[in-house]
């Protein structure tokens, strides 16, 4: 007895033995394998069998299990064979332990071998699944001295400053939640906005905030880093987190500092500062979020500031060192505003008056080595001829079709002695010339409104005074012209270095307006004229006399006043807005998304002519049932004779000087403004500017003009930028800021388009009858689209739109973030006053008003920069004139 209970204890203790084994290495072995093993000494045959057969069917499995990948079978029958073990004999009560631990194991074996898809319908039963973007992007630091919202933003944080010193949480909810129930407190936050914007920091589900350690969670952030040759160092000391909620009315800014410094992942490893900004949804471009954000932390990168933060033991304290900081950043404005240079342009020397002859020549000298280059450049690169074909095109029709349109307004304010013709004649002429003789072959020479208003003038003194109006115009053109070369000689271009943007800009919306009004006028008496109806009096009338003609007839209307011809009117309007809209809708075609990127292009090169030969088929051919009013075109007069100058009395050569010299000073400042836009910095331009020697040849071309009474001609506006921007390639480029804009990459700076555009021009002359085929609307909307088409890029346009404009809608220009919004409004209406006077005196009905209108373009010098700078601070004037 005493040998079998000696036996027994034996057997167990040897048995507990071999289980600890087992539980041990029970990790290591395959589920298949797992079948408890015990010592056989105490236990009866019949289990020796038993467990003998199961060791054979384990091996079975085992062998199995390394043959191939083992299912759920193998693991389930593995447990099925544990479990026939006697686990309940208190014999053995390790067993239990063995199993339930292989149990654990065998289910963790089972999920690996699951599929990945019913992993995934495992875990779709238990877990939630998100996406999370993360979005990053450089901003550059604030600069306090440049842009004024820098400051601002610091002295409205000041009035009511959210300060938490020495926050003792460890959690980014914990930290956001204490700085927003203090924000509720001192600022009387609504508690629902509050509670918003705690869900609005971070991009987590609620049942999961207990993982709040990192600063991967916060929804929007920015930190500080600084680039070093060898990487880069980030600001591990601070996080600003910012959030936009719809609902908000102001902005709010609260500082955090931590009593000790949190780790919050990667690059964020001693956090001590947490800014959290929340800003309205809708709000002006310098105030929102991001901008509030990038002016603390801009703030937060000075280490200096950081460590006075880190020193200050009360609130006071530290709201003393964020007032210190402010006032030195406002002084640094008020210095920068006080020592702002004026702004001239440096690319004018500055010649005496002495040295004549000085500009002509060095433009000459600089200009004469690249006259090669001036044909080679028109038809070698990638895209050149393309470039080069649309470019004729666009100038043969930009340029012939005002010629037209002028010529039937010079017709009509001289009697015939100036008509279509003789704009062809010209146009050809003087835009040969120049394209081979010019120094800046990139401007184009064109007729323009206020020299048809300036002519007008001449005719309506000649008639006052009883004089020859054809002597009269060649004597002011002669004495127009040579004032141009004495103002060459004497290097008077140079004044245009006083000539700002902003002065460019009113001259450019003045004959923006001036197209525009044309085709208004035009509008008005068309429909004066025709847009009546016939009354039952009025038949009654028609038929009882019969020698009355009918006054439907376009011939007869011709010779009348009145004429009832409402679908005339109906016509002009629809061909004039739909040449309109096709133009600038092709122009813009670019921007869509419609067609390919090369075709896209090519429509956009093409817009003027394809809306031109469109409206022109469709008014010519789609409604001949309505008889439109072709232009006046006499075929056969003689254009080359010489007006009798000689009697005109001294007085009236007198008279002809002094309008020859108001005449220059238009002549002066159109011919300038126009080549300081074609050479302006953002064109690209590389073979410099010819100021002086443009103005001399512009002289010496409208000589032979005045002569033979053909329409002088000058550099003009739009035609000249729009020219340079035909041969450009243009790039849409993203800026820091996030703004889109296009910039000109290069420009193929070339005299032959200038050239084979007034060669067809001229060619136009064999078939000027079939030109009269183009109706007088189509040439209207002509006019319109050069009008609103110069209002692109025109800054004082878009800073107008600005007043219409919602303030989260504020693009990020410079002038935006640098100068005061109301500076920029004060500007603008400053600008709107000096063209309302230009228009003014260019627009008057009264002749002695539109004399001196050139002597008024040129006041605009002094006012700029004599009574400008009364009105505003120098810096902000040079920002917005920049």
């Amino acid at each position: 007895m005493s040998n079998e209970t000696s036996n027994g204890s034996l057997g167990q203790h040897q048995y507990q033995n071999q289980v600890f084994e087992n539980d041990v290495s029970i990790g290591d072995t395959n589920p298949a394998d797992v079948v408890v093993t015990v010592n056989e000494n105490g236990i009866n045959s019949e289990m020796k069998e038993q467990a003998r057969l199961r060791r054979i069917e384990a091996k079975q499995l085992r062998e199995l299990s390394l043959s191939q990948s083992v299912d759920y079978e193998d693991v389930a029958k593995a447990e099925e064979l544990t479990e026939q073990v006697d686990i309940g004999s208190p014999r053995f009560p390790h067993v239990r332990t063995v199993t339930q631990t292989y149990r654990r194991q065998s289910n963790v074996l089972r999920l690996r071998r699951m599929s990945h898809n019913e992993m995934e319908d495992v875990e779709d039963e238990f877990f939630h699944r998100e996406l999370i973007l993360k979005i990053r992007k450089t901003l550059p630091l604030k600069d306090f001295r440049d842009e004024i919202r820098a400051w601002r933003d610091l002295e409205k944080f000041l009035v009511q400053p959210v300060v938490l010193l020495d926050v003792p949480h460890t959690s980014l909810d914990a930290i956001i939640d204490a700085l927003l129930t203090r924000l509720q407190k001192d600022l009387d936050v609504d508690e629902k906005i509050t509670a918003q914007a705690g869900k609005a920091f971070f991009t987590f589900q609620e049942q999961h905030q207990d993982s709040l350690a990192s600063v991967d969670q916060l929804r929007e952030t920015i930190q500080g880093v600084q680039y070093k040759p060898d990487g880069a160092d980030y600001e591990e000391s601070w996080i600003t987190a910012l959030c936009t909620l719809p609902m908000l009315k102001k902005s709010h800014v609260g500082i955090a500092r931590l009593r000790n410094p949190l780790n919050l992942g990667n690059k964020c490893e001693e956090v001590t500062f947490v800014l959290a900004v929340i800003a309205p949804k809708k709000e002006k471009f310098t105030k929102n979020a991001v901008e509030i954000g990038r002016t603390f932390s801009s703030m937060m990168c000075n280490s200096s500031f950081r460590h006075d933060l880190i020193n200050a033991s009360t609130e006071d304290e530290f709201k003393g060192v964020l007032a210190k900081q402010s006032f030195r950043y406002k002084r640094q404005v008020r210095e920068s505003l006080s020592e702002y240079p004026e702004s001239i342009d440096e690319e004018f020397t500055d010649y005496s008056v002495l040295q004549i002859g000085h500009g002509i020549y060095d433009d000459f000298k600089r200009r004469l080595p690249h006259y090669p280059s001036d044909f080679v450049d028109g038809v070698i690169g990638k895209n050149t001829i393309h470039k080069l074909i649309s470019t004729v095109l666009f100038l043969y029709f930009a340029c012939l079709l005002p010629d037209i349109a002028f010529g039937s307004l010079y017709e009509k304010n001289t009697n015939g002695t100036i008509d279509v013709t003789s704009c062809i004649v010209s146009q050809t002429f003087g835009g040969i010339m120049f394209a081979f003789l010019s120094g800046q072959p990139m401007q184009i020479l064109l007729t323009t409104a206020p020299l048809a208003l300036y002519v007008k003038v001449i005719k309506l003194v000649s008639e006052s005074f009883e004089l020859d109006f054809a002597a009269m115009y060649t004597m002011t053109g002669v004495w127009n012209s040579i004032f141009l070369v004495l103002q060459a000689l004497f290097n008077l271009s140079k004044l245009m270095k006083y000539s700002t943007r902003s002065i460019e800009e009113i001259f450019g919306f003045f004959i923006a307006l001036a197209f525009t009004a044309d085709a208004i006028k035009a509008t008005i008496a068309n429909f004066s004229k025709n847009y009546n109806f016939r009354t039952l009096a009025d038949a009654l009338t028609d038929t009882a006399n019969s020698s009355a003609y009918n006054i439907t007839d376009p011939e007869n209307c011709a010779k009348e006043y009145l004429c009832y011809r409402p679908e005339n009117s109906i016509l002009f309007l629809f061909l004039m807005l739909g040449t309109l809209w096709l133009g600038l809708s092709l122009l813009k075609f670019d921007q869509s998304q419609f067609l390919s990127s090369t075709k896209r292009e090519i429509l956009a090169d093409y817009a003027l002519p394809i809306a031109v030969i469109v409206f022109t088929l469709i008014g010519s051919l789609g409604f001949q049932a309505v008889k439109l009013e072709p232009f006046k075109h006499v075929p056969g007069r003689s254009l080359f004779n010489v007006p009798a100058v000689g009697q005109l009395p001294a007085l009236a050569h007198l008279g002809a000087a002094g309008l020859g010299l108001c005449l220059s000073c238009l002549f002066f400042v159109d011919q300038n403004v126009s080549a300081a836009v074609v050479n302006a910095p953002q064109n690209k331009l590389k073979k410099g500017p010819a100021y002086h020697w443009d103005l001399m040849i512009v002289g010496l071309i409208n000589v032979p003009l005045s002569v033979f009474n053909l329409p002088w001609v000058h550099a003009a506006l739009p035609h000249s930028p729009l020219h340079v921007k035909a041969l450009a390639d243009v790039e849409q480029h993203v800026s820091n800021l996030g703004n889109v804009h296009d910039e000109i990459v290069k420009v193929r700076e070339t005299r032959l388009t200038g050239i084979i555009s007034h060669i067809l021009i001229g060619l136009s002359l064999l078939f000027v009858q079939y030109l009269q085929f183009i109706p007088i609307a189509v040439l209207q909307g002509l006019f319109l689209y050069l009008g609103f088409s110069s209002f692109i890029g025109n800054q004082m346009f878009d800073r107008m739109m600005l007043v219409f404009t919602e303030g989260s809608s504020y693009p990020p220009n410079h002038y935006i973030r640098k100068v005061p919004h109301r500076t920029v409004h004060l500007f603008t209406a400053c600008q709107l006053a000096l063209l309302l006077v230009v228009c003014g005196f260019g627009f008057a009905d009264q002749f002695y008003l539109k004399m001196i209108f050139p002597v008024v373009i040129l006041l605009l010098l002094p006012v700029r920069h004599l009574l400008l700078p009364l009105i505003m601070e120098r810096k902000y004037l040079a920002i917005l004139d920049s």
